[in-house]
């Protein structure tokens, strides 16, 4: 019997190793309730598996029921671990009835225990043995069979309708290279025991083939579970890299919102309290020069207020989605004619209602060409238009300033890159012109007619 012994020795060696895995698995938290139910089933068929070798050697009645027995408990506990594992993998937990297929098991476990002969014989009278085609031979009790064993078969029964239902509603749910692989494995390993009933009821003479369903069944699972494991890390770490980009961006958005704080609420507010320091003692001098501070006070009042507005409406986006473009629009240039000496005319002929997307584009233009405009181009005037018809929307930004050569900008600005990235991403057309000495203009078109994906709101 040396050929059977070793190739349940190293089917139980695997069973083992991979339960084990799995339970380490499970220790880690990756999954760890379906890893530590399979890890569970594995380790139970190991221990089946060493139990049927018992069993094999068995050379009396008292050996070969001892060793039965075990065999017998340890099955119990693979299918109460494996309905679990099932359910787990398969998302379907009808909790109910998983409760009863467990209680039918324990059922069983106690019955075997206490049973002397265990649940599937009453009476053992000896031993004889059933020879093998390949010259082997191995114990085969001669015995009476218990009424009892019944109980064992409906749990079995219950079981197996639970794992293929499950399987069933995995698969209509769209998951079904899962299901399917869940299927094969446990078809193979349902086929193979119910062999092992055929021989038990004695209607066919031969080893049991149950541990190599098993066996199929821990190796089919266990790359099955391997693939998802590996995917679970790379989402996991996908996750942490998204995470850990998320708080890259918000600390550069606070940066990005404190360096606009300074640049304008900051420098304004100072210029206010200067002004207002100085205005009791310009009065008594000079009332027509304090009141011309006055104006300018109220100006860069009114500037800095429009500038918290735009900082906390890109601090809650939801306020893009709440205002017309054209108030938008109006709000930052009103904010810049209160930063900068500049005479700011704003014309808003034509007010679309558009989508946040587009609107979004449309502001950031607007506020990146305006920043360029008091950062770079020693400019006067400014002129901001908004007008369209029912179908599309034309804004014109222009200046009095220095101008550029477009064709020459120096490496390392890319503003104006990224505002025709922007109104590339909502199909809209961006053109700039621009000449030393004659100042620039910044033309944005969007039609919905041509962007019927992104449309009206």
């Amino acid at each position: 019997m040396t050929l059977i012994l070793t190739v349940l020795s190293i089917v139980a060696g695997i069973s083992l190793y991979v339960g084990l895995l799995h339970l380490l698995i499970a220790f880690v938290r990756l999954k760890s309730a379906l890893n530590f139910c399979f890890g569970l089933s594995c380790l139970a068929i190991a221990g089946s598996i060493l139990a049927l070798i018992a069993e094999y050697k068995a050379m009396n009645v008292d050996d070969y029921i001892n060793a039965r027995k075990l065999l017998t408990s340890v099955g119990y506990t693979y299918g109460i671990s494996t309905a679990w594992f099932v359910s787990l993998y398969t998302n379907f937990r009808p909790v109910r009835l998983i409760l009863v297929i467990n209680t039918l098991y324990f059922l069983c476990l106690l019955i075997n225990q206490i049973s002397p002969t265990g649940i599937l014989y009453s009476h053992i009278s000896y031993l004889s043995s059933i020879s093998l085609p390949w010259g082997e031979s191995i114990p085969y009790p001669q015995g009476t069979l218990n009424p009892l064993f019944s109980l064992q078969l409906l749990a079995f029964l219950c079981n197996t309708v639970f794992v293929f239902f499950a399987c069933y509603f995995q698969y209509r749910r769209g998951e079904k290279q899962a299901a399917l692989t869940l299927g094969l494995s446990l078809a193979i390993l349902i086929a193979t025991v119910q062999h092992d009933r055929l021989v038990d009821l004695g209607k066919i003479q031969f080893v049991y083939l149950a541990e190599f369903g098993f066996m199929s069944f821990v190796i089919i699972m266990s790359l099955r579970l391997s693939k998802d494991l590996i995917q679970a890390v790379k989402l996991h770490e996908q996750l942490l890299e998204s995470e850990r980009l998320r708080k890259i961006a918000v600390e550069v958005e606070r940066n990005r919102l404190a360096r606009d704080l300074h640049d304008s609420v900051s420098q304004t507010l100072f210029t206010v309290a200067t002004i207002a320091e100085a205005l009791p003692r310009v009065w008594k001098r000079n009332p027509e020069i304090a009141q011309q501070g006055l104006e300018e006070l109220a100006q860069l009042t009114q500037g800095a207020l429009a500038e918290m507005r735009n900082l906390l409406i890109e601090l809650r986006p939801d306020g893009l989605a709440e205002k017309a473009l054209g108030e938008l629009i109006q709000q930052l240039t009103k904010a810049i004619s209160g930063r900068a000496s500049l005479q700011v005319t704003t014309i808003v002929e034509a007010d679309l209602p558009l989508s946040s997307e587009v609107k979004l584009v449309f502001y950031r233009i607007t506020q990146e060409a305006l920043n360029n405009i008091i950062k770079h181009a020693q400019a006067t005037l400014v002129s901001v238009s908004l007008d369209g018809d029912s179908q599309k929307i034309v804004l014109r930004i222009s200046d009095n300033g220095c101008g550029f050569d477009p064709r020459e900008i120096p490496s390392g600005h890319l503003g104006i890159a990224i505002m025709k990235e922007r109104a590339e991403s909502i199909g809209a057309t961006f053109h700039l012109s621009s000449y030393p000495g004659e100042g620039t203009e910044i033309v944005l078109s969007w039609s919905s007619a041509v962007n019927k994906s992104i449309g009206h709101k």
